[in-house]
């Protein structure tokens, strides 16, 4: 794609475009938003762009309530980002958690969805591969049934794998950018859909694109993109053969309703 020059007024017309669609005004500067996800093994049927490869859970009640490592050893403060839900209203929930090596914790404030566990209060990486979930049976610490994981931070990335987040009822989310490419050598293609659902709504599409061996997916919005409060936002590949390695995100910034 052609380079992209950010125009110099772009709050200004982000401001004015959410006051004569939405009737908000609003203020910017407050946070920045960069999510990225991996599948590495995508397949022929559609899946959401998130590490433990089943679709997290974004619940109508507040049910994800418990944590737990795949290490005994771990010990370590983290952080739990998600959203609390009533009726269709989301609120933004950041707490620490305090892992127990493979015993369940309980979460402080249950949340409806968790869009990010990072290890950003400890000195020492974690051992094991950390869940948060609705209660279920364990083995080792890990969820038994994946249908009530409602997010994973991997022993690897220290943070969540995930092409997805959802926004508060007091904040739109301006996208700037989205891409999607191969995450290693292979032979393969994939459809990538970027998909938005205001809670209570039908889902529907944003964005869609292919890529390849030799074809990335590397889309600026022109200007922008609004993505309007109480709305999820996740990225989805279909790929044309089993085992394909796939890396996807976005990023942009919030726009605070004053």
């Amino acid at each position: 794609m052609a380079n992209y020059t950010i125009p110099t007024n772009l709050f200004a017309l982000v401001a004015d475009e959410i006051r004569e669609t939405y009737g908000h005004q609003v203020s910017m500067g407050r946070k920045s938003l960069h999510k990225f996800g991996r599948n590495d093994d995508a397949g022929t049927s559609e899946s959401e762009i998130v590490w433990f490869g089943s679709a997290p859970v974004r619940s109508a009640t507040d049910s994800i309530d418990t944590v737990s490592s795949s290490n005994a050893a771990d010990t370590q403060v983290l952080r739990v980002e998600g959203f609390s839900i009533v009726g269709n209203v989301l609120t933004e929930v950041i707490q620490n958690v305090t892992l127990n090596g493979q015993a369940k914790v309980l979460l402080t404030t249950p949340v409806s969805r968790v869009t990010r566990i990072a290890n950003v209060a400890s000195a020492t990486a974690t051992l094991g591969d950390v869940y948060a979930y609705e209660d279920t049976a364990i083995s080792g610490g890990v969820p038994t049934d994946p249908a009530t994981i409602g997010n994973q931070m991997t022993i690897e990335a220290q943070s969540t794998l995930f092409a997805g987040t959802s926004t508060p009822s007091t904040s739109y989310l301006i996208l700037m950018n989205v891409y999607g490419y191969l995450g290693k050598r292979q032979s393969a293609t994939a459809n990538i859909n970027l998909e938005k659902n205001k809670v209570g709504f039908v889902p529907r599409a944003v964005l869609q694109a292919g890529i390849g061996t030799y074809r990335n997916m590397d889309h600026n919005f022109a200007p922008f993109y609004i993505v309007e409060p109480n709305s999820d936002l996740r990225m989805t590949s279909i790929s044309d053969t089993a085992a394909v390695d796939i890396v996807a995100g976005f990023s942009g910034f919030y726009a605070d309703i004053i």
